[in-house]
């Protein structure tokens, strides 16, 4: 067998140290071009769009304009073969050839063109991939070394080779192996044979394992941010715990930054230390939101939020509305349990007014509530007491309830704020029973879901539905805010807020025991932050099937303003109504 001469073989087995040089000379060469009006016109044939890529960013005759003195061009024109060759080896073509090359002078520029057959590409008689040290058994590492990305038999693509390695060394980083480092990493290439082998040896060392936390001076007890770590000491060692802990101190709300820093330089018995610096966000918070629509008017929101009230991490909200046809002040006082980023327990109240083309109703609320996760889904379960004044048809009532509920959530989002692609579930069941406390029985089972699907950058569809059912005692007794309507911004957009539900024979609406709501809505983003839609809506609220289905259909714009999205839609109903119109304002996330 022979092999390539000595100084041939020393360059491609440091191949691995070197590769990289075309992406610095690419970069060198996009910021030439940024200052030169004109670049030389370089025409490739014969190459793959990607291979063709790379010789481009090698060519130093592709960082040279028109106004170039011939001398450099020719300069350039001479080393073209070299650099060629160079830029097809890292994906395995060690025998190019430039068919046809020519440099000329056409209409006041260089024109360079070049015909190159790549040749056979040059494929690995060989894989030798291996872990020695405490990694050698653990799963995570051994899938990489199984699933490499380069196999006996495979082109000779060092991308891939750079890529395979990159992750056995990042994933032997995230998991403690801090000692880590590669004891051989070599291709070796027999360009008599046309064959080569790749050798990489990763010596993990030994795994670290997690040592003691500390956090910086905060307002907050230690005991509740050490409620925010899941990992033990001397469990071994996870980025993905740590990111983990990161992620929910944030999410706490307590904080404007955190910095979770392991310490393996500082580590005794391999056990590393991990320093938790925390900045505190401002203990109050205030909002106020803005909104209009055709039934409402404009509509107005106020709330308060107290981070922190004591040093146990309790909070307290309260949020206030105010508008023609509802207005309403909650309150929440919220303690944090075992869990302090998902068990919570919670008292609320709540006082409302609601004036709508239905009835009107005086709410008073008081209950407690406990959240927490259970089945990868958001658990809550709630006991409220409520007291409900309210005119439907004309005759004034007064009902008492108390109501046990659970509410199950889901949500997956790639964005909070704009996001390309979501999906929220949830449902809720709760009850009364006539007798204890209350003065109607009932049982109502709500499901939502809205789902989120961008077709491409610019273009994307909003899918929502709704289910609701209702069995009762007494329909007559139940409260105007139990029973089922539809319409409004957030149901059946071109009828008025809870205008949709059957009618008694005076022709006064009483609402209904089922409820289906639908909806379809296109985005298009036109230019910049600003988008256009069109939407179709239909609801069907009733006691008995022959209840007719009321659809909606309207166009809005779209802004992605720096505090969310704003919405603006004009809706007209395709059935009788109360207005011919609907135009409505909100501010706030799609899911």
């Amino acid at each position: 067998m022979g092999w390539q001469n000595e100084q041939d073989e020393k360059r491609v087995q440091s191949w691995d140290r070197m590769w990289i040089r075309p992406a610095g000379l690419a970069l060198l060469i996009g910021a030439l071009r940024c200052q030169a009006a004109d670049p030389v016109v370089v025409k490739i044939e014969g190459l793959s769009e990607l291979l063709e890529k790379n010789v481009r960013a090698v060519l130093t005759l592709t960082g040279e304009t028109a106004d170039a003195a011939p001398e450099r061009i020719r300069l350039a024109e001479a080393r073209a073969p070299e650099e060629i060759r160079k830029a097809l080896e890292p994906f395995g073509y060690y025998r190019p050839r430039v068919v046809e090359a020519s440099v000329s002078r056409r209409d006041g520029n260089w024109l360079a063109e070049y015909r190159i057959d790549p040749g056979p590409p040059i494929r690995l008689s060989a894989v030798d991939v291996r872990l020695v040290g405490e990694a050698a058994p653990v799963p995570e590492m051994r899938a990489l070394v199984d699933g490499f990305p380069l196999k006996k038999g495979d082109v000779l693509d060092q991308t891939l080779y750079e890529k395979g390695k990159g992750a056995l060394q990042d994933r032997a980083a995230e998991l403690g192996f801090f000692d880590a480092r590669l004891t051989r990493h070599e291709i070796q290439v027999d360009l008599a044979a046309y064959t080569a082998k790749l050798y990489l040896r990763l010596d993990s060392g030994p795994r670290y394992r997690f040592g003691p936390i500390s956090f910086n001076q905060t307002p907050l007890q230690p005991d509740l941010l050490r409620r925010f770590v899941r990992f033990a000491p001397r469990e071994p060692y996870r980025a993905s715990a740590v990111l983990a802990l990161q992620k929910s101190l944030l999410n706490s709300g307590y904080f404007s930054n955190v910095d979770v820093d392991p310490q393996p330089e500082r580590a005794k018995n391999r056990e590393t230390p991990i320093k938790v610096d925390l900045d505190m966000a401002p203990r109050n918070r205030y909002d106020i939101g803005v909104g209009y629509g055709t039934d409402t008017g404009p509509r107005l929101s106020l709330g308060y939020r107290n981070r922190y009230v004591n040093s146990y991490g309790h909070s307290f909200q309260a949020n206030g509305r105010i508008s023609f046809i509802w207005n309403d002040l909650n309150a929440i006082y919220a303690i944090p349990l075992a869990d302090p980023e998902k068990d919570q327990l919670a008292f609320t109240a709540r006082s409302g007014l609601e004036n709508t083309v239905v009835g009107n109703a005086k709410v008073l609320l008081a209950g407690v509530r406990h959240t927490t996760s259970r089945w990868g889904l958001r658990e809550m379960l709630a006991l409220d007491f409520q007291r409900e004044s309210f005119k439907i048809a004309g005759v004034r009532q007064t009902a008492i309830l108390l109501i046990p509920s659970v509410n199950y959530g889901w949500l997956y989002s790639d964005n909070a704020i704009f996001p390309s692609q979501g999906l929220r579930l949830d449902g809720t069941l709760a009850g009364a029973w006539d007798g204890l406390v209350s003065d109607v029985s009932l049982l109502r089972l709500q499901i939502n879901a809205k789902g989120l699907y961008s077709l491409d950058d610019d273009n994307r569809l909003i899918a929502r539905a709704q289910w609701s059912g209702l069995v009762t005692s007494d329909f007559d007794r139940l409260p105007l805010t139990q029973r089922f309507y539809a319409g409004g911004d957030q149901s059946v957009r071109g009828y008025r807020f809870n205008e949709i539900g059957p009618r008694n024979r005076n022709g006064d609406r009483i609402g209904g025991r089922h409820l289906l709501v639908g909806s379809l809505e296109y985005d298009r983003v036109l230019f910049g932050n600003w988008g256009m839609a069109v939407f179709a809506d239909a609801g069907h609220v009733y006691n008995t099937r022959d209840e007719p289905v009321k659809i909606g259909v309207g166009v809005g714009a779209r802004w992605r303003s720096p505090v969310g999205p704003v919405r603006l839609d004009f809706a007209v109903p395709l059935s009788k109504a109360e207005d011919a119109f609907q135009v409505h304002l909100v501010l706030g996330p799609d899911l």
